[in-house]
């Protein structure tokens, strides 16, 4: 038995009243309704155990998401300890196991939807000057729901996490921990000192690269990037990325950490459609429990060891800051009682980029089909064994490169990632055509090369909404606050541009669109001020939010969780997730998530199991040595 879960996004509420958006069509219903019927449900499980009030655990993990997934299958592989696991979304459904169907499950019930505070430097091209900010709300988190890419940033990122007062967690000690997750599946093109062969997480190529993903890597080779693997010795190159994907379907970490433990351990409980909304302290202000909401009713579940919180970037914070963890004057305006004083929300940041470069294609190159060629490809995914085709790839959103815009730098500053587009259909309506990318990324006549900062400056703060603290934050990503990330942005799009000269692009007939955008027509195409208007009229967020639970050192004021990641000013309590970066690594932030959960969960089982004769455990200890635990 089925039950479909996915509700597809609402194009009849999100479509303007005047529009030529082929999205907006009577085929994007026919087409909608196809995924539906076809891809929107979750196989049925064995029954979950109905929630019990006041139940208690040893360990509960809340957010199963790229690190609270993980986090929750190595505390589970202890058989004495009892785990819970819960999760505001629902089961995951098979559409997002389908490579160029990732784009449409934004704006979905799948997305939390977030959007940011209004901006006067960026965001200016969108309604009241709002970026959208998508989120995984399933289980599987962000990991069901994001572009799939695997790259885990700088060796440099590490090393200055670990010289700012965290040890344990410079490159040298966090590379066995990405090692342990990855099981890759392309060992043989790949340098063994940097990839694990024996993980959950699977880590491949797609089996299905098009032409003009292969035409960016070419063209970024010509202008002198070499063509490598940026998960190993050298970052700075271009390439094919692999992603979190097996056999053409994805691999979340739900998929490969918690569905084939699920009903297998009966020491785990899992709860999808449960939303915490507080952690509970006892007047020793340690972490005792935890409140959550499933089917309209108010749990509470208690925990005797610790409370683990993996809800990700903006609801960790918004959960801590809810149950009186965060800076004390916020709270004291919302007559929350304070537990701990702590910078709960500040340091919020993200890799800005934004969209507007366009790169036609010739008649040649284009990947477009006919809508029937659209609807034919989807039925024979769904009916093959083995995944391959244009949908088990996700066009050429893996073609990543990583350069510097400066000679001299310790690092690449730059990485461009390329989004598939319909070109004219985005030149007339940049907002509401890419706000409305529901079709498939494997069939397109454009390119959007996205120049991305991988050292932004700019810093915001995320807070609680005082009108209604439990819904959607007040999520203020600083984006080109700091002059810095504009510099840096422009120069790197000087590379892009230098593509347009290269054999691989002149070959097939590709070009940049120099029609200007509606909101820059005002000026020249090709002048620095065209370029800053772009970045600044139509910022984007590449879905790279970290930092908001900052881990430091005790007596660092900027810090909320020590190198331990427990939470300063009480025991009992954690947070094991990207927010508790310091600074974003330089690249996408799926494969470092997974890393710190596997790093976290390490010193979770460091803290206990010493406290008890519990045999044959494997770990990697601060040192990255393992040891069997007697």
């Amino acid at each position: 038995m089925v039950h479909t879960v996915w509700q597809p996004p609402n194009i009849a509420q999100q479509c303007p009243a005047q529009t030529n958006l082929t999205a907006c069509t009577p085929f994007a219903l026919v087409y909608l309704n196809l995924l539906v019927k076809l891809f929107g449900s979750a196989p049925d499980h064995a029954p979950d155990p109905e929630p019990v009030d006041a139940e208690t655990y040893d360990f509960i993990v809340v957010g199963a998401g790229a690190a609270g997934c993980v986090v929750t299958n190595r505390l589970s592989a202890i058989q004495e300890w009892k785990v819970l696991l819960l999760e505001a979304g629902p089961e995951e459904p098979e559409i997002t196991s389908v490579p160029a169907l990732s784009t449409a499950l934004l704006n979905s019930n799948l997305d939390w939807q977030y959007k940011t505070m209004p901006s006067d430097v960026a965001c200016l091209a969108y309604p009241n000057q709002q970026c959208s900010w998508p989120r995984g709300k399933m289980m599987g988190g962000s990991s069901s729901i994001n572009s799939f890419v695997y790259v885990r940033g700088n060796k440099l990122d590490y090393d200055d996490w670990a010289a700012r007062g965290n040890p344990g967690w410079s490159y040298d000690e966090v590379l066995p921990y990405f090692k342990k997750s990855e099981r890759n599946l392309n060992i043989e093109m790949l340098d063994r000192a940097y990839h694990g062969v024996n993980g959950d997480q699977a880590v491949s190529l797609f089996p299905y690269v098009d032409n003009p993903a292969i035409m960016i890597t070419e063209a970024f080779n010509e202008t002198g990037l070499p063509i490598n693997d940026c998960n190993s010795a050298q970052q700075y190159g271009t390439s094919q990325a692999q992603t979190i994907s097996e056999e053409g379907q994805r691999a979340s970490t739900n998929r490969e950490f918690i569905k084939p433990i699920r009903y297998k351990r009966k020491n785990l409980t899992v709860r999808p459609e449960s939303e915490v909304i507080k952690i509970l302290f006892d007047e020793n202000k340690r972490a005792s429990g935890v409140q959550y909401i499933k089917n309209g009713q108010l749990y509470t579940a208690y925990a005797t060891k610790e409370v683990i919180v993996s809800g990700g970037s903006i609801n960790s914070p918004k959960l801590l800051m809810l149950s009186g963890i965060g800076p004390k004057e916020h709270l004291k305006d919302l007559n929350i009682p304070v537990i701990s004083d702590l910078p709960v929300g500040e340091n919020l940041h993200d890799h800005v980029t934004f969209n507007g470069l366009v790169v036609a294609l010739s008649n040649e190159t284009a990947t477009t089909v006919s809508q029937e060629e659209i609807i034919q490809n989807i039925m024979e995914y769904k009916q093959m064994k083995v995944k391959r085709g244009p949908l088990s790839g996700d066009g050429p959103v893996s073609s990543v490169s990583f350069y510097l815009t400066e000679p001299g730098l310790p690092a690449p500053d730059i990485q461009v990632q390329v989004d598939n587009v319909n070109w004219e259909e985005f030149i007339r309506e940049p907002i509401d055509s890419k706000g409305l990318a529901i079709f498939p990324t494997a069939f397109y006549n454009g390119l959007i090369p996205r120049v991305m900062n991988n050292v932004p400056k700019s810093r915001g703060r995320l807070l609680l909404n005082a009108s209604d603290p439990c819904g959607h934050p007040l999520i203020s990503p600083g984006y080109l606050t700091d002059p810095h990330d504009l510099e840096v942005l422009m120069k790197g799009v000087k590379r892009v541009l230098a593509l347009e000269s290269t054999h691989a692009f002149r070959s097939r007939g590709a070009y940049f669109v120099r029609t200007p955008l509606p909101a820059c027509k005002h000026l020249t195409w090709g002048t620095d001020s065209y370029f800053e208007c772009l970045a600044r009229s139509y910022t984007s967020s590449p879905y790279h939010p970290v930092g908001t639970c900052k881990m430091g050192p005790a007596g660092d004021p900027t810090a909320v969780v020590d190198p331990r990641l427990r939470v300063h000013g009480v025991t009992g309590l954690r947070v094991i997730d990207a927010s508790m970066m310091p600074h974003v690594p330089r690249g996408n932030t799926n494969a470092p998530s997974i890393m710190i959960g596997e790093r976290g969960v390490a010193l979770v089982l460091e803290d206990w199991l010493d406290k008890y004769k519990i045999r044959n455990v494997e770990i990697f200890t601060s040192d990255a040595v393992t040891c069997t635990c007697d």
